[in-house]
C-alpha cells in the first residue's frame, strides 16, 4: 500500500510542478526576483522528494547506495522540513511589511537549520534502517528520539502554517478568489500533514510506553494522510497560477491580454 500511495503522490506532484512551471509568467526585467517565486519552486521540489523517499523500495535503495542504514529517512526529514519551511516563505510578503521580509526569511531558515542540525547529530547514533524509521516503530531509544524530533518539528510547523494559510485565504477571498482557493487547498494539505505527524508521534510514544494502538492507524491512516498532504500542498500552491492561465479568455485584444498577464504575474508572486 505504501509503495502505490507514495509513488502516485510523487507522480502527481511532479505533474503539478510541471504545470506550474509552464503556466507561470516570466518576470519582467524591471521586476525583482521575488523570494516567494523561489520558495514555491523549492516547495514543489521538496514535496516531490519527501513523497518519493517514502516509497519503501526507494528508501531501501538510498540506504544501499549510501551504505548507511537510515539515510533515506534522514533525507526525508530534510526534504519534508524544507517543504514546510518553503510554505511559510511563499506567503511571508503577505503578512509582513517589506522592511521585515528579509529578516523573517533569515529567521525561518536559521530555525530550520538548527532543527536539521539536531536531526543530523541524532542520526549519528541511530542504528535502524529507513524502513524501521519511516514505516515501523521497532527501533531503539535513539531511533525513537530521531523520529520524535522530526515529527515534533512537523507538528509545530503544520499547526502554525495551517492557521496562517486559512487566515490568509479568508483575507484574500474578497479580491483574489483563485489565490484564496489555492491557499485553502494548501491549508487542507497542512492539516493532513498534521494528522500524519500527529499519528506518527502517537505511535512512537505508544511503542516506547508499551501501549497498543489499532493496526489500522499504522497501515492506513499514516500512509494515506502523508501521501495526500504533500499532494494537496503542492496543488494548492500551483492552483492560482495554473487556473489563471487555463481560464484566460480567448479573443481579447492585446491590451486585454497584457492586463491578464499582469494579473497572472501578481497571483504567481503571492
Amino acid at each position: 500500500m505504501n509503495t502505490h500511495l507514495f509513488s502516485a503522490s510523487a507522480l502527481l506532484i511532479a505533474l503539478a510542478t510541471a504545470a506550474y512551471l509552464t503556466s507561470a509568467p516570466h518576470p519582467s526585467p524591471q521586476e525583482p526576483d521575488p523570494i516567494t517565486r523561489r520558495a514555491r519552486t523549492v516547495l514543489c521540489t521538496g514535496a516531490f522528494f519527501s513523497a518519493f523517499l517514502l516509497v519503501p523500495p526507494v528508501a531501501e535503495a538510498v540506504d544501499e547506495i549510501t551504505g548507511r542504514a537510515g539515510a533515506g529517512a534522514l533525507l526525508n526529514a530534510l526534504t519534508s522540513g524544507l517543504t514546510i519551511l518553503s510554505m511559510q516563505l511563499v506567503t511571508v510578503s503577505w503578512w509582513l511589511p517589506t522592511i521585515g521580509v528579509r529578516r523573517a526569511v533569515v529567521a525561518h531558515i536559521v530555525f530550520y537549520c538548527c532543527v536539521m542540525a539536531v536531526q543530523v547529530w541524532e542520526f549519528q547514533y541511530v542504528r535502524a534502517s529507513s524502513a524501521e524509521l519511516l514505516f515501523t516503530h521497532d527501533g531503539d531509544g535513539m531511533a525513537a528520539a530521531f523520529v520524535l524530533t522530526h515529527v515534533g518539528f512537523l507538528d509545530v510547523m503544520t499547526i502554525a502554517v495551517s492557521l496562517q494559510y486559512f487566515l490568509l485565504a479568508y483575507a484574500a477571498w474578497p479580491r483574489w478568489r483563485m489565490a484564496a482557493a489555492g491557499l485553502a487547498v494548501s491549508a487542507v494539505g497542512t492539516m493532513l500533514g498534521l494528522a500524519y505527524a500527529g499519528t506518527r508521534t502517537g505511535l512512537t510514544i505508544a511503542h516506547l510506553a508499551g501501549w497498543a494502538w489499532p493496526s489500522v492507524v499504522e497501515t492506513h491512516v499514516v500512509p494515506m494522510t502523508g501521501a495526500l498532504a504533500a499532494f494537496f500542498v503542492c496543488v494548492g500552491i500551483t492552483l492560482p497560477t495554473v487556473a489563471k492561465r487555463v481560464f484566460l479568455p480567448r479573443g481579447r485584444s492585446a491590451t486585454g491580454r497584457a492586463a491578464k498577464d499582469t494579473a497572472v504575474r501578481r497571483i504567481a508572486l503571492l
